[in-house]
């Protein structure tokens, strides 16, 4: 009994889906009542934009415009139409606008003659305007030229060398340059050739939305079989007082050149612009631009290196050293030194400074002046042996005590001829 009753409230279903699918044909295609709907998303085309220019205005970017329609009409006729069935206009060549937003009245050109467009006498869009712009920029080179072995590729030479960009403000004001692109290969002989640019920002993004004063440029990029040769940096002058130079060098020692053969052939070396290194106080790294002659290009491009400079500041340093009594005294007198070491301040250069040794000081005292009792004090001569380039500033002194002593010859090596073994630092 459950089965039969499910399979009638099925059959029920059925009838009335196919009994409402039937009405509907029969409205829609025999009674087909007339019916509004509403279009949206309708493109709009701007005609005559260039026109602008005329009041120093442009079109704003990124702008689309767009409206919507409500049609009337019979339902089958509603069903079949498209946005693609309606030409909708603005000509911008019929209107004053002013900078900023602007309310303008669309033209419809084109609609399906099966549908009424109700709202039409009312149809406007926003037109957003700014001022009109124009500025020169570079052209520089985005080509990519491979060349054979030993063949240079000189840089690409443009004509023009500038492109005046134009449009709205805000983009112009983005460009920085155009860029020529192209790519070449196994290029052994000069290049001249029209490449297409096209407008870059500081990042290198292209603007779109301007306009440029032509499509095209032609650049001529040399290509001459070259060599490399040496870079010699070249100074003049001294260090201050106090300031050794301890290495002047480039990370880039050579380079690739070009030219005609005639040049080429002369030219052994590049040298830089003259450092003056009286103006040079500590280490450090400056660029200086490389002397090209005429005729002569360089391969990389590049005019000038970074050379980096090296100084040793004068340090000074203590040694403490043993020094040795020479001379003799009066018969009957005992000199007895209250130290047996002589401190030393040296200066020079940190790498001098740190080789020196107890062999390298010489220190004697001469006592053979001395021939009363009493108390003194005396800076022992101090020489420097085998080094160069060290001066002494200063030598501690000595405090002598002289005293008579009568069973004391003045010859006792203990005491008037001081004591002679060479110490320790």
């Amino acid at each position: 009994m459950d089965n039969w009753n499910n399979k009638q409230k099925v059959i029920v279903q059925l009838v009335c889906i196919l009994l409402s699918l039937g009405l509907w044909i029969y409205v829609t295609n025999i009674e087909n009542p007339i019916k509004s709907y509403e279009l949206n998303n309708v493109p709009v085309e701007i005609l005559n934009s260039d026109s602008l220019k005329d009041t120093g205005l442009a079109l704003a970017p990124n702008q689309n415009f767009y409206v919507k329609l409500k049609v009337e009409g019979n339902t089958q006729d509603l069903f079949s139409i498209d946005k693609s069935d309606f030409k909708i206009t603005v000509d911008l060549s019929e209107f004053v606008l002013k900078k900023g937003e602007n309310k303008i009245a669309v033209n419809i050109k084109e609609a399906p003659s099966t549908v009424k467009i109700k709202n039409s006498s009312g149809l406007t869009i926003t037109v957003n305007t700014e001022e009109y712009s124009t500025k020169e920029v570079p052209v520089k080179s985005e080509i990519n030229v491979i060349s054979k072995s030993s063949y240079y590729v000189a840089t690409p030479v443009f004509s023009p060398e500038t492109v005046v960009v134009s449009g709205p403000e805000s983009l112009v004001n983005k460009v920085t340059k155009v860029i020529a692109e192209g790519e070449e290969s196994n290029a052994v002989k000069t290049i001249v050739k029209d490449y297409i640019i096209s407008a870059v920002d500081d990042n290198g993004n292209e603007v779109t939305g301007v306009q440029l004063s032509q499509k095209w440029v032609e650049a001529t990029i040399e290509i001459n079989e070259g060599k490399t040769v040496p870079i010699k940096i070249n100074t003049t002058g001294t260090l201050p007082n106090g300031l050794r130079l301890k290495s002047i060098s480039s990370d880039t020692t050579e380079i690739g050149i070009t030219g005609p053969e005639e040049i080429l052939n002369n030219v052994s070396e590049i040298g830089t612009e003259v450092i003056d290194l009286s103006g040079i106080k500590d280490s450090t790294t400056v660029e200086v631009a490389l002397g090209i002659p005429d005729g002569i290009s360089i391969h990389n491009g590049e005019s000038s290196i970074k050379v980096n400079i090296s100084i040793d500041k004068a340090q000074t340093k203590e040694f403490t050293i043993l020094y040795s009594i020479v001379g003799t005294t009066a018969e009957g007198l005992t000199i007895i030194p209250d130290s047996d070491k002589v401190t030393i301040t040296v200066s020079g250069y940190a790498d001098v400074l740190n080789s020196l040794t107890e062999a390298n000081f010489a220190a004697e005292l001469d006592v053979s002046e001395y021939t009363e009792a009493g108390e003194y004090t005396k800076v022992p001569t101090v020489n420097l042996v085998g080094v160069d380039n060290v001066n002494i500033d200063s030598v501690s002194e000595v405090k002598l005590t002289i005293s008579k002593d009568s069973q004391t010859s003045t010859n006792d090596p203990n005491t008037s001829t001081g004591n002679t073994e060479e110490l320790n630092q």
